[in-house]
């Protein structure tokens, strides 16, 4: 039997305003908030934890990318 996974959705100008929310939502409780743009779905807040277990199922390693000076 498959879990059931909370799922939030919000347009991406709304989530500016409650992304401290979102976050929450993501570390303290594992639920998803999914951006919307023009309504379509284009991006989602996950937890870390979940994070890392997708890219161990996935069988992918993630590599950090320096900031460079012209994203500063």
């Amino acid at each position: 039997m498959t879990a059931l996974k909370k799922e939030h959705q919000e347009k991406i100008a709304e989530f500016r305003n409650s992304l401290a929310d979102a976050i929450e939502k993501a570390r303290y409780f594992d639920e998803t908030t999914v951006l919307t743009s023009r309504g379509k779905r284009v991006a989602v807040l996950v937890g870390m934890d979940f994070y890392e277990r997708a890219l161990e199922a996935l069988g992918e390693e993630r590599i950090l990318v320096e900031k460079s000076e012209s994203e500063s």
